[in-house]
């Protein structure tokens, strides 16, 4: 039984290892097209690091394409809707308008929530900077991003920021 608890945690490690590495081998492939891959069949930590590269390269549709199929709740400071459920092209026209009026700094993942609970919804939260450029204020927040399972993949069901 602990076998099967030490493979539980090493696979999303592995998983880490395996998307670092080629990663780093298509880096000049990232850099011409610009447009981050997205890899919603794999593990949660893929997913957020899909998550991750979409936000930091301003990519709206990679950003909608890895929301659950029925409706994403999104609570994020920068868009102009206050919070609700949006289907994905509304989450698609959302993160369009918000990269469209801020630039963004920095978005990394710095911690996530019942990674070994597969069965479970999995939470991630990431630290942002950006800047706003009507006003040109310059703003941190947290970002908390919520995974469930939806049939053989991981979705993005919630994001929200703190005001």
């Amino acid at each position: 039984m602990s076998l099967m608890r030490t493979l539980d945690k090493l696979i999303p490690l592995l998983a880490l290892v395996l998307l670092v590495t080629s990663s780093a081998s298509g880096q000049n492939r990232d850099k011409r097209v610009g447009v981050p891959d997205t890899d919603i069949s794999g593990a949660p930590l893929l997913v957020f690091k899909s998550i991750e590269r979409a936000w930091q390269a301003g990519n709206a549709q990679a950003l909608a394409n890895l929301g659950t199929e029925s409706r994403v709740f999104l609570e994020i400071r920068g868009i102009e809707q206050r919070g609700g459920y949006f289907t994905r092209p509304q989450v698609f026209f959302l993160f369009k308008d918000m990269f469209a009026s801020t630039s963004q700094a920095s978005f990394t993942f710095v911690r996530y929530h019942n990674l070994e609970k597969q069965d479970a919804r999995i939470y991630g939260m990431a630290l942002r900077s950006y800047k706003d450029n009507r006003s040109g204020g310059l703003y941190k927040d947290k970002v908390f991003v919520t995974l469930v399972r939806e049939g053989s993949r991981w979705a993005v069901a919630e994001i929200k920021s703190t005001w």
